[in-house]
């Protein structure tokens, strides 16, 4: 009997041992693991309102060529014309102004790039542009006065430096512009008149600077980082408006994005080139040769495949 009290008893210990061995490794485990929980695969991602377009690249595609023709009134220097390129790819826009009477031709013919206009529309003179310049336009916009309106409210207005003083009665509405030579805070309405202006000295080509110069200074000065996320509801502002234009809908989702990068750039992204040239004997404003050779670089053509 006393051998087999002893065999009990052993095997009691030793239950009791190992059973204190297992309750004490799962107790240790769980310790661990509460005081060090499994790191978590799932990473953590935060996402702000800029990262959408902050992870966005633009493609080639994206760089595109657009004719702005701003229609006030139905006269030469009642008309301006620009040629932008939205070069989504050096986050910036090109702006190249085009004095209404350029030389040009379309369809076998030679005139005036506003006399192309005024007989063919926006078309004819797309096509006039391009020859004249030697590049390829994607799309037109044709601005009227109200589109005009509107498109410049959306940056609000610009300082205009006034080189002497512009007088002039409208013979058509008898509407007046009256500034003195100096510094002038400019709405639409004001610079409506300051664009369409028909006596600067120097002519169309200087007309064509001053549009050159106000549109520049009036992205510079008024696109900020937050301008991108207003740029749909600005689209649909001028869209809607009174604007004649191929670019559409569809045209507009595959670029959106690309605007809104450029918009988004820290840095002044209205770039002014300036064309160079001289009167032919038709009186048309004929662009250097040297200049239009110029052109592709400006546009940053050569840099990318398209």
């Amino acid at each position: 009997m006393a051998k087999k009290s002893s065999k009990i008893a052993l095997t009691y210990f030793i239950t009791i041992i190992v059973t204190f061995i297992v309750i004490g490794g799962l107790g240790y485990l769980l310790l661990q693991y509460l005081q060090n929980p499994a790191e978590d695969k799932t990473e953590e991602i935060t996402i702000s309102p800029m990262d959408g377009q902050q992870g966005y690249v633009p493609e080639a595609g994206n760089n595109v060529s657009t004719l702005f023709i701003f229609d006030s009134e139905k006269r030469l220097s009642g008309t301006c014309f620009m040629l932008v390129r939205t070069l989504a790819t050096e986050r910036k826009l090109v702006l190249m102004p085009l004095p209404a009477d350029t030389a040009a031709e379309a369809d076998g013919a030679e005139n005036s790039l506003y006399e192309f206009y005024r007989l063919g529309g926006a078309q004819k003179a797309v096509k006039a542009a391009e020859n004249c310049t030697g590049t390829k336009i994607d799309y037109y916009m044709k601005l009227n006065n109200e589109s005009f309106s509107t498109l410049v409210s959306i940056f609000g207005g610009i300082d205009v430096n006034i080189p002497y003083n512009l007088i002039y009665t409208n013979p058509d509405t008898g509407e007046e512009t009256i500034y003195r030579e100096g510094s002038v805070y400019a709405d639409s309405s004001n610079l409506r008149k300051i664009l369409t202006y028909p006596l600067y000295t120097a002519g169309e080509e200087y007309r064509a600077k001053i549009l050159g110069v106000t549109a520049a200074d009036l992205i510079n000065d008024n696109v900020v980082s937050s301008f991108s996320s207003h740029v749909d509801d600005y689209f649909s502002t001028v869209i809607n408006s009174s604007v004649e234009t191929n670019f559409t809908a569809y045209d507009y989702e595959e670029h959106s994005d690309a605007l809104k990068y450029i918009a988004e750039s820290n840095e002044r992204i209205a770039q002014l080139v300036t064309v160079t040239g001289a009167y032919n004997e038709n009186n048309f404003f004929e662009l250097d040769g040297n200049f239009v050779r110029a052109i592709p670089e400006w546009l940053g053509l050569n840099n990318y495949e398209e």
